[in-house]
């Protein structure tokens, strides 16, 4: 491989960012990589000078770079090297055996301990073009401008964006006088691409929301939010860019929500409470044909077996197959751009079916696929009596 030489180790995309993560200080203020008395410590108290962490930051790199981790010596310079480029570099404080039976901030959801690296390196580092830095200097523009009191994070894949996503994101910035969306990947075989997304995200945004309150940041190639399993590492998320709210859905993979004397509390009650965070545990929102809107399960007085519900895999189905989304559960917007991304070329004879179909005023004009999909479903949503 290029660039395996003496002193640098190869390092995959996610473990870049992961590295951009901790230098960043988004899960706290350690931004080094932990020794082992300081991983002691953090086991022993889950926190560190009284800080607490959502996982140990330590770091085994893979068995790829044992060779040259083994032959390293205290205070060597060893160059990190991510496709082939030296994106960083760490100054190595310490070597110490890795505990396989411990999750470190870069494997917090693996089960397989045939991956982990048996060494871990400790010490400061840098990263070169930290993207997460460029971030957090726009962040700090736009909080300069605003000047908000309130600032309230989502967490999400929006994986499709569907009409109750925009229930919440509109009581958010109700709320708020800032909304910031953390939008991450997904890593399931039937989940849509990161740009996809954002540019679904970006329709909506730019034509139905006060744009200038609302950030999105996506998290490229980092896979440690995906499962939702450590609801505290979002809240650690949140807390680094200021935001005094969290909102989390009560279907959440890790909330590990639990009722005491009739009171609802979860694993983020502590967090909440030492770092000054508000979380809003939010209900399920369904379409009631009854009430005829979205609403909550827990203000709607009619039954599961009035309610439509907005359930992401169904959603994606549906697209994947070609079938479009009824508007009631995607905007049209949005449908007809995953139809024109997922199919693209689908019709041989796309303009004479628009010219036969469609009023065209009189005008001949190229219609690109989304247009094509965007008058479907339009028709779609019309009623006429014969």
């Amino acid at each position: 491989m290029a660039l395996q030489r003496k002193n640098s180790i190869i390092i995959s995309e996610e473990e870049y960012e992961v590295l951009c993560f901790i230098k960043e200080g988004i899960f706290g203020s350690f931004t080094k990589l932990m020794n082992e008395q300081e991983r002691n410590e953090f086991l022993k108290n889950e926190a560190i000078n009284g800080y607490k962490f959502p996982y140990a930051l330590t770091f085994a790199p893979h068995n790829e770079n044992k060779k040259i981790i083994e032959n390293a010596k205290v205070k060597d310079k060893i160059d990190f090297v991510c496709n082939d480029q030296i994106v960083g570099h760490i100054i190595l404080e310490s070597k110490f055996k890795n505990d396989k039976n411990i999750n470190d901030i870069f494997t917090p959801n693996t089960c397989l301990i045939d991956d982990f690296g048996e060494i871990c390196i400790s010490g400061e580092f840098e990263i070169y073009h930290n993207r997460i830095k460029a971030i957090k200097e726009d962040f700090e523009k736009i909080k300069k401008r605003l000047n908000p009191s309130n600032i309230t994070a989502i967490v999400s894949s929006f994986d499709p964006f569907h009409r109750a996503h925009e229930r919440i994101l509109r009581w958010a910035i109700e709320q708020s006088d800032l909304v910031i969306i953390f939008l991450i990947e997904s890593y399931e075989s039937n989940g849509l691409n990161l740009k996809l997304k954002k540019r679904c995200f970006d329709v909506f945004a730019q034509n139905y929301l006060p744009s200038s309150r609302v950030l999105l940041i996506p998290l490229h190639n980092i896979k440690i939010f995906a499962s939702h399993l450590n609801p505290v590492l979002e809240c650690a998320l949140a807390k680094s860019f200021d935001c005094n709210k969290l909102f989390v859905g009560q279907n959440h993979a890790g909330l590990g929500m639990y009722f005491n004397q009739n009171r609802a509390f979860t694993v983020l009650d502590d967090f909440a409470k030492d770092y000054n965070i508000e979380v809003t545990i939010l209900p399920e929102f369904v379409f009631c044909d009854e009430c005829k809107m979205i609403v909550s399960t827990k203000s709607c007085p009619h039954g599961a077996h009035h309610h439509m519900k907005y359930h992401g895999d169904s959603l994606k189905n549906l697209l994947r197959l070609g079938i479009i989304p009824p508007a009631v559960f995607i905007r049209r917007e949005i449908s007809a751009l995953i139809l024109s991304e997922l199919f693209p070329n689908r019709f041989h004879n796309k303009q004479n079916i628009y010219s036969n179909l469609f009023p065209t005023h009189g005008i001949l004009e190229y219609r690109g696929d989304k247009e094509f999909y965007e008058q479907l479903i339009k028709l779609h949503q019309m009623s006429y009596m014969v």
